[in-house]
C-alpha cells in the first residue's frame, strides 16, 4: 500500500469538486434526516396515540422501543444488501420503505397495523443507519472524510429538530386533538420522497465498484470527486492492494485477532454513545422537564432540538481540524458534569426541595449544555470512527455489527429509561448515565486511535501489521 499522503492542497484550485462532494454528501446524508425524524416523532405524539388507540402502558412502551429492535435487524440485513446491490441502491430502497411505512402508519386504524408499520419502518431506518455512513466514508476524499460523515449526524439532529417543531405546531394548530398524531406521522414521509428522487443522481461507491471488479467505473466516480490524477491513481492502487487480501469471505476475519480488536472497539463506542443517555433525553425530554416541574416543557424540548442541530454543525466544520480524540475527551467530560448536575436536581426535588425559577433555568441549561457536548462529540465521532476503522473486506461486516449494537443499546435505553424515570427516579437514571461517560473517557484514552487525515488503507495496513489499536492512526 502507499504511504498516507495529503492531497488537500489540490482542492483549493478545484472548487467544483468540493461542490460535487458536498452535494453528494448532502443527498446521501438525508438518510440521517429520516433517522432523526423518526427518533423525534415519539416525543409529543405518544400521549395522543395512547388515547386515540386506547393503548395500555405496556403497549405504549413497546411501541416506543420496537423501532430500535427492528432497526437492529435492518442493520443486520443491510450488510448483505449493500454488498450485493450496492450502497446507492440500498439507500434508495431504505427511502422507499420509509415513505411507504409512514404513510401506512398515518392511516392505521388499529394498534396492530400501526405496530406493523413501525416494525417495517425500523427495518428501513436500521438499513439507512448502516449504509449511509459506509457510503459517505467511501465517497469522500481522505481529508474531508470526517466532515462528510458528520453530515449524517447533522441530518439526524436536523430531523429531530424539525419533527419537534412540526409536532408542537400541529398540536397547537389542532388544539391537541387525539388524531393529530396522524398528520405528525404522515408529514414526515415528504423528506423520504425527496431523498428517493434526489438519490437517483448519486454516484456509486468507488470501493464497492472495485469489490465488484469494475475498476473503470470506479475511476470515473473518482474523476468526479477527486481533485487530481495523482490522488485518483494513489487511491485506486490502495484499493487494489487491499482487495488483493479480500478474496476470501469476510467471515474468516472472526478468526483474526486484529479484527476482533476493532470490532470490540466499535461495539464499545456505540454502547457508550447510547449509555450516555442521549436517546433518553431525545425521546422523553418533555416528560423529564415536566418531572422537574418546568413549565412549558414542550417549548424547552424544541429548544433542545434546535441546540442539538446547531452544535452538530460545529462538528461538521471542525472534526477534521481538531481530531477525533480531543473532541471525544471534551464532550465526555462536559457530559459527565452536566448529567451529574441534572441527577442532583432530581435528588434535591425528590427530597422535597423546591427548584424555583433559578433551579428550573439551571436544569434546562444543564440539559442544553449536555446536548451541545454530545452533538459535537459522541454523536458524529462514533459514526465516523466506526466507518473508518475496519479493513475493506470486513467493512460491511464491522459496520453491520456495530450498527446493530447501537440499535440494541438504543432500545434498552429507550424502554428502560421510561420505567426508571417513573418508578425509581430521575436521580438514579442520570447518575448512571454520568458514570458511563466517566468510563467512556478511559475507553477512548486506552483504545481509540486518532484517524484524522489517515487513509482507510493506511489504517488497515497498520491494523494487519499488529500495531497497537491506539496507534494505528499514527
Amino acid at each position: 500500500m502507499t504511504s498516507n499522503r495529503d492531497f488537500s492542497e489540490h482542492y483549493e484550485d478545484a472548487p467544483h469538486i468540493v461542490r460535487k462532494v458536498a452535494i453528494v454528501a448532502f443527498i446521501g446524508a438525508l438518510g440521517g434526516l429520516l433517522f432523526g425524524l423518526d427518533q423525534g416523532f415519539i416525543n409529543g405524539s405518544l400521549p395522543l396515540i395512547r388515547v386515540d388507540l386506547g393503548l395500555s402502558t405496556d403497549q405504549a412502551a413497546f411501541f416506543s422501543g420496537v423501532l430500535a429492535w427492528a432497526a437492529a435487524v435492518g442493520a443486520f440485513i443491510a450488510g448483505w444488501v449493500a454488498r450485493g446491490f450496492g450502497r446507492k441502491n440500498t439507500i434508495l430502497l431504505a427511502a422507499l420503505a420509509f415513505a411507504t411505512c409512514t404513510i401506512v402508519g398515518a392511516f392505521a386504524q388499529s394498534y396492530e397495523v400501526l405496530l406493523g408499520s413501525r416494525i417495517l419502518l425500523g427495518l428501513a431506518v436500521g438499513t439507512a443507519a448502516f449504509v449511509v455512513p459506509l457510503y459517505l466514508s467511501e465517497i469522500a476524499p481522505t481529508h474531508m472524510r470526517g466532515g462528510v460523515i458528520a453530515m449524517y449526524q447533522l441530518m439526524i439532529t436536523i430531523g429531530i429538530f424539525l419533527v419537534f417543531v412540526s409536532n408542537a405546531s400541529i398540536q397547537f394548530a389542532l388544539g391537541g386533538q387525539h388524531q393529530s398524531w396522524r398528520l405528525m406521522l404522515g408529514i414526515i414521509s415528504i423528506p423520504a420522497i425527496v431523498m428517493l428522487l434526489a438519490g437517483l443522481s448519486l454516484p456509486r461507491s468507488p470501493r464497492w465498484l472495485m469489490l465488484k471488479r469494475r475498476p473503470e467505473q470506479a475511476r470515473e466516480v473518482l474523476h468526479s470527486t477527486r481533485a487530481s490524477h495523482e490522488e485518483i491513481n494513489a487511491e485506486l492502487n490502495e484499493m487494489q492492494a487491499s482487495l488483493a487480501q479480500a478474496d476470501r469471505k469476510a467471515l474468516h476475519l472472526f478468526g483474526k485477532g486484529f479484527f476482533w480488536k476493532v470490532l470490540l472497539l466499535g461495539v464499545s463506542l456505540q454502547a457508550l454513545q447510547q449509555l450516555s443517555g442521549i436517546n433518553s433525553v431525545i425521546y422523553y425530554s418533555t416528560e423529564i422537564f415536566g418531572k422537574a416541574g418546568i413549565a412549558n416543557a414542550a417549548v424547552a424540548t424544541v429548544i433542545v432540538g434546535f441546540v442539538n442541530m446547531l452544535t452538530t454543525i460545529l462538528a461538521v466544520a471542525f472534526v477534521d481540524r481538531w481530531g477525533r480524540k480531543p473532541i471525544l475527551y471534551f464532550g465526555l467530560i462536559v457530559m459527565a458534569l452536566m448529567l451529574f448536575a441534572v441527577a442532583t436536581v432530581f435528588r434535591y426535588e425528590a427530597a422535597g426541595g423546591d427548584l424555583g425559577d433559578l433551579g428550573q433555568v439551571m436544569m434546562v441549561g444543564a440539559i442544553l449544555t449536555y446536548i451541545c457536548a454530545f452533538a459535537i462529540s459522541l454523536g458524529p465521532v462514533v459514526w465516523i470512527m466506526c466507518a473508518e476503522i475496519f479493513p475493506l473486506e470486513g467493512r460491511e461486516l464491522g459496520v453491520t455489527v456495530t450498527t446493530i449494537a447501537n440499535w440494541i443499546f438504543t432500545a434498552i435505553v429507550v424502554q428502560y429509561s421510561e420505567i426508571i424515570l417513573h418508578q425509581i427516579g430521575g436521580a438514579i437514571l442520570f447518575y448512571g448515565f454520568a458514570a458511563c461517560c466517566v468510563v467512556g473517557l478511559g475507553l477512548v484514552f486506552l483504545f481509540a486511535p486518532e484517524t484524522k487525515r489517515v487513509s482507510l488503507e493506511d489504517l488497515e495496513e497498520r491494523l494487519r501489521a499488529g500495531v497497537r489499536l491506539k496507534k494505528i492512526g499514527a
